[in-house]
């Protein structure tokens, strides 16, 4: 009997067979579920690659939005307040992508600076660019540096103009105190340093502007700042929309003040002395409204921008200032 106990423990043959079975039995249990979590992860990956291919197609689409306002001659003045809206199309990544770009109303109260003129400067007048204060005591204004490139962007028969507001001297350098007739021409300002314009009268930078009855003619200089080009060697037509971007703080800067500033453009004859008054309007930048810091006060300066290939969609806002491009909020 020892024996053949002994036979049974040390004799090798047949004992594979259950371990054998055993793992068969196992894997066949989990084969299936592996199967599956295998193919649900190789769906799953599909779908991913899929949405990463609609998200770069809309975000292209974005992209191209903004190449458009930027840099297609006409394209944003197209959207005017009474038809705000541009509907496209543009196939990327072989997906066609709808956009769809609104100008959104003015950053201040009254809709922005909106002025249409339909005028004629002759050979050898001056363009002016006036600006006055008319609520809450006075406003500041900054101008003629990178950071404030301030403006007016003129629609005219032969192309558009940009004129951009600078100190004397230009590019500045130091402090100045307020001037006169301050030139404006089309080279976009190089300054990083924001001087103090008015040294005479406060220590703040920029220009004060106090408030006055209006203007434009009649103002003690504290009440006015205006800014002049050079004689046109022939005429000019102006035609369309006017395109006016201002830096300004109402009175001391605060979040809650509020202030009104009135901005006239005028055909001034160096021969005889007159001006001629081509367009005004004014401009209400209300308390709670911005940052305590410079107001961008432009009209035609805020857009929204949609892409969408049908299934994703991406939403950017953004301002739009002479010659750059800010992106304030993107959200998909």
């Amino acid at each position: 009997m020892k024996n053949i106990l002994i036979k049974l423990l040390t004799d090798e043959r047949g004992q594979a067979l259950p371990v054998v079975l055993i793992v068969l039995v196992m894997g066949g249990l989990m084969i299936s579920p592996l199967l599956d979590h295998m193919s649900t992860g190789l769906n799953a990956t599909k779908m991913h690659e899929q949405k990463l291919v609609e998200l770069y197609s809309d975000d292209s689409a974005i992209d191209h939005a903004y190449w458009r306002l930027l840099y297609e001659s006409g394209f944003a003045n197209a959207m005017t307040p009474e038809s705000p809206t541009v509907n496209y199309s543009t196939n990327i990544n072989g997906r066609d992508v709808s956009v769809t770009i609104t100008r959104l109303s003015g950053l201040g109260e009254t809709g922005g600076l909106d002025l249409y003129a339909d005028y004629v400067i002759p050979a050898g007048h001056i363009l002016e660019f006036k600006v006055t204060v008319i609520s809450d005591d006075h406003c500041n204004f900054a101008y003629d540096t990178e950071a404030y490139s301030a403006g007016v962007h003129l629609p005219t028969t032969s192309g558009n103009i940009t004129y951009y507001l600078h100190n004397n001297p230009t590019p500045p350098t130091a402090d100045t105190d307020a001037q006169t007739n301050l030139p404006m021409d089309e080279t976009q300002p190089t300054a990083t340093n924001f001087y103090n314009y008015d040294q005479n009268w406060d220590l703040d930078p920029g220009r004060k502007i106090e408030q006055s009855l209006g203007g434009p003619d009649g103002l003690e200089l504290k009440e006015y700042q205006n800014w002049q080009t050079t004689p046109y060697a022939s005429d000019i037509h102006i035609q369309g929309t006017l395109l006016i971007n201002l830096w300004a703080a109402p009175d001391g800067f605060n979040y809650d003040n509020e202030g009104d500033f009135w901005v006239f453009l005028r055909d001034y004859d160096p021969v005889s002395g007159t001006y001629t008054e081509i367009v005004n309007g004014n401009y209400h930048i209300g308390g709670g409204e911005w940052s305590g810091d410079w107001h961008e006060a432009t009209s035609e300066g805020k857009y929204q921008i949609i892409a969408t290939d049908g299934n994703t969609e991406i939403e950017a806002l953004i301002a739009l200032g002479f010659g750059y491009l800010t992106i304030i909020s993107f959200t998909h």
